[in-house]
């Protein structure tokens, strides 16, 4: 028998008001995902409603499967028929059924990444569309899915006067869409357009799917986009029962299509909306709540929310501050060692989360040097990333020429006019004399099924790498490092590469980080040789740690991976002005998104928050002072153990001007004797 005694009286509410629009409000840890299980049993058990007329969204399938199985726990009455799914897996379901309106057949394919970019280099090479340099298969297929995901057509790039880049992705875009059709295929983005493009156009699906899905709900909707705010606008236009659960200071995601307009202009889209608002949090101390309302309240575009817990005060947040980011990251490992040792506490307890990806060079290295052991969560671990890890092939090359696995690796990368086929050449030649690849490439001219012109590059690159060997054994290592990525022009491939901005910065701050890496390793052990570093290097390649011993490490995140989770222990690393909030989302007007960022991460804290910056920081050859953080000035200062060095926020400011004015006030009553 269901029962709503266990819920607070605003979960109730959201719990029982179950027709027309309703918008619960849920701030971080206040039970939503409770709130949304307890309503759709209130609905079969109490108000009677057939479970093939509920409809609930996730944006995940683990998240609808859990869901599932906790009302199959919870309910006596079968469940059968109820649909809890992705957005993705709901709209495949309605395109097998009525796709054929759209000139489909219903066993269509949908075409994973690799057949995407298969069919784009087709259409580019049969067109002869790489010849002008504009294009290329990756850069064409990512144009054409961000296209997608904003509802951009192929006539969208080709009607307006645009660039020739852009007049080429569109014909590539609209060959792509003809290709795709006529195999009966779709891809990723099209799922949710074509079920769109069903509902806008064909009212008898339309009244079919929302006489079927009579009560839906919505997990997560401050994280819909375009495309799914109109297909619920869709499903609900005859009933109107739609319950979306979200939270405006929660949405991060806009980057990758999220549309914050989505719920903050709920009340718009549906005037008779009833929003009730779910405050009390059920996670972290009032402390690290405070923290947190102090920072978000911040934001002018938002919908009012105080977060509450009965958890009265808390420990203190923490601060920590270095010299440098490795002083800084080694003060944090000292700090959870230390906490580990003292307390009942075990080193899963604790989380370390980033703003960036770079950030976690420093961070693994710290934690290997301290020998914790930690876990990568939800991003690359810095030494796997390609780039990385094709930097490193190089010093692994100069240092062993017999290491063909990362010789294979940057023979043509970045491209120096080694081809696949000339590579087979020299590999048949290995085998039919017994000599390495190296032997080879150094004589390639002797080798006649060798083209001359793979010939001259391949003793060209075997002659850099025997030049730089020496280099290496006599002069300092960083530079000859910076050196030798700079002939073979490395970073300049990266540049070159047709991606996002973003992507491209990324790598090519990676590798930099790496650079400053072997520099940082140099000063510290001068008399260590490039053999040193690589031993040094491989402890971040061996096998990942058994299943046991990962089962008690640190986390350590990015706080865009860390939204939905919860630690005991938060540590929020290079709290600095320019690393967070991040330079590049300020220049492009996204401080609100960093600060409902930070808003994020201070509520995957349960018990302890500990903020930590450096002094100052590398870039490139320059050392740059920083400053803390904005989001940290706006924290009372009164929460934390020791004050934030650095500028004083308003907030604080006026505290400390009216604590200033209180002393005064309580000596001039004292001299009165009052």
């Amino acid at each position: 028998m269901l029962s709503l005694k266990d819920l607070n009286p605003q979960q109730r509410e959201a719990v029982t008001t179950t027709s027309g629009p309703v918008l619960l409000l849920a701030g971080a840890g206040s039970g939503k995902t409770r709130v949304i299980i307890y309503r759709i049993a209130y609905l079969i058990e109490r108000m009677k409603v057939a479970p093939k007329h509920i409809l609930a969204v996730t944006f995940t399938n683990k998240a609808a499967n859990e869901m599932q199985e906790r009302l199959r726990e919870m309910l006596e009455s079968t469940v059968k028929g109820l649909q809890v799914s992705t957005f993705h897996s709901l709209c495949v379901k309605i395109l097998r059924k009525h796709i054929h309106h759209l000139e489909y057949r219903s066993n269509f394919t949908i075409y994973d990444a690799s057949d995407q970019l298969s069919v784009i280099k087709g259409i580019i090479d049969d067109n002869g569309y790489q010849d002008t340099g504009l294009i290329d298969a990756k850069s064409a297929h990512f144009a054409i899915g961000q296209a997608k995901t904003w509802g951009k057509t192929p006539e969208d790039f080709l009607i307006q006067k645009h660039s020739m880049r852009d007049v080429l992705i569109g014909r590539v875009f609209r060959e792509y869409q003809e290709t795709l059709k006529g195999c009966n295929a779709i891809d990723f983005d099209d799922i949710l357009n074509l079920t769109l493009e069903l509902m806008k156009n064909y009212s008898e699906v339309r009244h079919e799917l929302s006489e079927l899905y009579r009560y839906i709900m919505v997990d997560e909707y401050q994280d819909t986009n375009r495309a799914q705010y109109e297909l619920l606008r869709y499903l609900t236009q005859t009933h109107r029962n739609l319950c979306v659960v979200g939270d405006d200071d929660q949405s991060i995601y806009g980057w990758r299509g999220a549309d914050i307009r989505n719920i903050l202009d709920f009340e718009k889209d549906y005037a008779e909306a009833q929003i009730i608002k779910l405050e009390q949090n059920y996670r972290s101390t009032q402390t690290i709540l405070t923290a947190a309302n102090h920072v978000i309240e911040n934001n002018d575009n938002r919908m009012v929310k105080t977060l509450w817990s009965d958890k009265r005060g808390g420990e203190q947040l923490g601060w920590i501050v270095g010299a440098d980011e490795m002083e800084e990251m080694g003060k944090v490992t000292d700090q959870i060692r230390l906490q580990v040792m003292r307390s009942a506490l075990q080193y899963r307890d604790h989380a370390i989360l980033f703003r960036s990806n770079f950030q976690s060079r420093v961070i693994e290295e710290a934690l290997r040097d301290g020998s914790v052991p930690y876990v990568v969560v939800g991003s690359t671990s810095f030494y796997d990333r390609k780039e990385v890890k094709d930097a490193i092939a190089y010093l692994r090359v100069v240092f062993n020429t017999r290491d063909e696995v990362n010789l294979h690796r940057i023979i043509n990368y970045p491209k120096r006019g080694i081809g696949k086929t000339s590579l087979i050449h020299a590999n048949m030649y290995c085998n039919q004399f017994h000599k390495p690849l190296f032997s080879i490439l150094e004589k390639a001219s002797e080798y006649s099924k060798i083209s001359s012109e793979a010939a001259r590059s391949m003793e060209y690159f075997a002659h850099t790498i025997r030049r730089y060997k020496l280099r290496f054994q006599n002069e300092r290592m960083d530079q000859v490092f910076v050196d030798l990525l700079d002939e073979v022009g490395f970073i300049r491939e990266l540049e070159k590469e047709k991606t996002d901005a973003k992507t491209k910065e990324r790598r090519i701050t990676c590798v930099l980080e790496l650079l400053r890496s072997v520099q940082q390793y140099v000063s510290k052990n001068p008399d260590k040789t490039l053999k040193d570093y690589l031993e040094r290097i491989m402890l971040f390649s061996k096998e990942d740690p058994k299943d046991e011993e990962a089962n008690n490490a640190v986390t350590l995140l990015t706080l865009h991976s860390a939204k939905g989770l919860e630690f005991p222990y938060v540590f929020m690393v290079g709290m600095a002005e320019g690393v967070f909030p991040n330079k590049r989302a300020l220049d492009e007007g996204g401080e609100s998104e960093e600060r409902r960022l930070c808003y994020v991460g201070i509520t995957r804290a349960q018990k302890g928050l500990t903020f930590s910056m450096a002094k100052s920081r590398k870039r490139y050859s320059e050392t740059l002072p920083q400053e803390p953080s904005r989001f940290l000035t706006e924290i009372d200062q009164n929460l934390f153990s020791k004050p934030v060095e650095g500028q004083l926020s308003e907030r604080q400011k006026q505290a400390n001007a009216q604590q200033a004015r209180s002393q005064f006030f309580a000596q001039i009553k004292q001299m009165r004797g009052e």
